[in-house]
């Protein structure tokens, strides 16, 4: 089966861009340095001419060698406020951009070493078989496509295998959040959660021990039978640009993505959630270490103990029933 890589080839936009601003700033700096450096050449040469005409001056001095002078310290004055200004008022600001620009750097270097040492976040999704039925998961004839063309720029390494279904985990049996009831599983088709257009996770077919979510959308339902049977599709187009894969999944294997209008749930500090990764379409378990208005600081697992921001509405809580 071919694979498929998330991120696509080829430097993204936002990696461009940052490379073309540390240029210019750069480029701004030496050339706010030049000009420094003949200011201060020339606040050199004046300095030197005031000592000079000084030494020369009659007792008392005339009226033209008092102008002369005058005009050299209003010149010199003006030199070392033009000097003031490249150095620490904008648009120039030297010593600022220098700063700046060894911090964007420094970061630069620093994390790609933090990749290496952390959990990969980049792996390849193969094209799987269902969540544990015999249907094949490609796509339905007449199956609407998603319009949804979420980018992913990096996510969890090694290839995921054809596993039959695996049996539900016992989950402890908590309180859910207000807000969070009815998200998961049969109880969120119940509650009427699954719809054709709703952002779902969707649970890939692996094993228990470390089940892996993509984000999907539902573009179709089929009610024959006893139970409803779902059509997921990745957002993620593969590698020819074509639409994304399609799954089909039962209840069991999604968790509904509330929509940006509905109410979010309150999870306090410690609380363990299913998040997505940030600039991925794929969700992986963490805890909650800050709540701010928009968005959850969490601490992904494997992780090497960084904090990362995400929005609410992409962190579920795995407990809900």
């Amino acid at each position: 089966m071919a694979a498929r890589n998330r991120p696509r080839a080829g430097p993204l936009k936002d990696d461009i861009a940052d490379a073309h601003e540390e240029r210019n700033m750069w480029n701004q700096i030496v050339n706010d340095l030049k000009r420094l450096k003949a200011i201060q050449i020339r606040a050199t040469e004046i300095s030197k001419a005031i000592v000079e005409m000084e030494a020369k001056m009659a007792e008392p001095p005339t009226l033209a060698q008092i102008d002369d002078l005058q005009d050299l310290y209003r010149e010199g004055l003006k030199v070392g406020e033009e000097e003031q200004k490249i150095l620490n008022e904008e648009p120039n600001d030297v010593i600022k951009n220098v700063g700046i620009l060894t911090a964007l750097r420094t970061a630069s270097e620093i994390e790609p070493r933090n990749n290496s040492q952390s959990k990969s976040r980049n792996p390849k999704r193969q094209k799987l078989d269902t969540d544990g039925t015999v249907d094949s998961p490609g796509p339905s004839p007449g199956a609407p496509i998603s319009a949804a063309k979420v980018k992913a720029t990096t996510v969890r390494a090694g290839s995921v295998p054809i596993v039959k279904e695996p049996k539900e985990p016992k989950e402890p049996i908590v309180k859910a959040e207000e807000g969070s009831e009815g998200v998961k599983g049969p109880s969120a088709e119940k509650a009427g959660k699954f719809f054709i257009g709703a952002e779902v996770a969707y649970r890939l077919a692996k094993a228990k021990e470390d089940p892996q979510w993509i984000q999907c959308e539902i573009i179709n339902i089929d009610t024959a039978g006893n139970k409803k049977r779902y059509e997921v599709q990745d957002p993620e187009p593969d590698d020819n640009g074509q639409p994304g894969q399609i799954y089909k999944a039962s209840a069991g294997a999604l968790i509904a993505i509330p929509s940006p209008e509905t109410p979010l749930p309150d999870y306090p500090v410690g609380k363990q959630v299913l998040a997505r990764y940030p600039e991925t379409t794929t969700f992986y378990r963490a805890i909650v270490t800050n709540v701010k208005k928009d968005v959850y600081r969490l601490q992904f697992e494997d992780d090497n103990e960084n904090e990362m921001e995400v929005t609410r509405r992409f962190v579920l809580d795995l407990t809900a029933k």
